[in-house]
């Protein structure tokens, strides 16, 4: 089932610490931890499942918030958000060089927590490799003002609605702001364009003919621009499975 975001956050200012996550548990993330110091923070990494790391500069110990940002860049494909009250050059170039997906000066509000995280997911979102064989099994997506992880596995298919799209997966319905030439670039090569405004997860289909394809019981229209290649590409899928 998809869930909210699993949210780490690293920051040794207990009060600080405290209210950042009271935020987050308000608008609906799930806090999986609070650590004080790199240490703490890499036991929560290896021994659950952290989607987006919120990481102070500045902490406890010998090893600093932008080395824990330089480790998880090496070992784990999620994005990080950094806090620090510290805005000098130097700081500030040392953060960039971990390429974050966000950079949040403290004392803040909680709408420009929220506004960062957002801007990260975003960020994040659109630095997924190109190359289909890379592409990650999930995507970040906006459902009632938090961003869930959801599994590509359970989207069945995505429809076009003017300037929004509708991602219908097993579970529930997402609407958000994209173009669907955008999205589908982030989705692995098992999801075909049927239409100008319909992408189709091709192992979810229930059957088809050459003008109508269906899914989940619902009949999604195959253009003749797009029919050719397709037709093609589900009966390779069918053939395979």
């Amino acid at each position: 089932m998809n869930q909210p975001l699993n949210i780490l956050i690293v920051e040794d200012e207990y009060i600080t610490q405290k209210t950042i996550s009271i935020f987050l548990k308000e608008i609906g993330y799930n806090v999986i931890g609070t650590a004080m110091n790199a240490e703490e923070a890499l036991v929560y990494l290896k021994e659950h499942t952290v989607e987006l790391a919120l990481l102070d500069i500045t902490i406890q110990g010998d090893k600093d918030g932008i080395w824990l940002a330089n480790y998880i860049q090496e070992h784990y494909r999620i994005p990080h958000l950094f806090l620090t009250a510290y805005v000098d050059d130097t700081t500030i170039k040392n953060a960039i060089a971990t390429n974050p997906y966000g950079y949040l000066v403290k004392p803040f509000q909680k709408a420009e927590l929220f506004s960062a995280i957002e801007i990260a997911i975003m960020n994040f979102n659109k630095c997924m490799p190109s190359e289909k064989t890379k592409l990650p099994d999930y995507i970040f997506v906006k459902h009632h003002e938090v961003f869930e992880k959801v599994s590509l596995n359970t989207v069945l298919y995505v429809e076009c609605q003017k300037n929004y799209l509708l991602l219908v997966t097993t579970d529930k319905e997402y609407r958000f702001r994209a173009t669907i030439t955008d999205f589908l670039c982030k989705l692995p090569n098992q999801f075909i364009k049927t239409h100008k405004g319909f992408i189709v997860n091709t192992h979810k289909i229930q059957s088809f003919n050459s003008s109508t394809i269906i899914v989940n019981n619902k009949s999604i229209p195959v253009s003749k621009t797009y029919k050719e290649a397709v037709l093609r590409k589900i009966n390779i899928s069918f053939v395979k499975a």
